[in-house]
């Protein structure tokens, strides 16, 4: 029986659920290549697909954004500071 080497990522090591994460993403469209930035609060993180959780409000709407964090399309991701409340709980179903 193989054994797989995990490949630990520094990134999901440091960051909690509680955060606030600035990710900067690129998107392609029609021969178009634009980066974003995208700040929200970190609600979800999963250890073993290596997935993030961020949510936000935008102009009164509420925008989930799910982020895995081995895929190319990913520059940058940057922790801002702690949110003001303190958070103890793996996922936070409410804000």
């Amino acid at each position: 029986m193989l054994k797989r080497n995990k490949i630990k990522n520094p990134k999901i090591e440091i960051i909690k659920s509680g955060q606030l994460i600035n990710v900067k993403y690129i998107i392609i469209k029609n021969d178009e290549i634009k980066i974003l930035n995208f700040i929200g609060l970190c609600v979800l993180k999963k250890k073993k697909n290596l997935t993030l959780s961020l949510k936000n409000l935008i102009k009164k709407e509420v925008v989930n954004l799910i982020i895995n964090l081995q895929s190319p399309i990913i520059l940058k991701v940057n922790i801002i500071n702690k949110y003001k409340k303190k958070y103890r709980l793996n996922k936070l179903y409410y804000k």
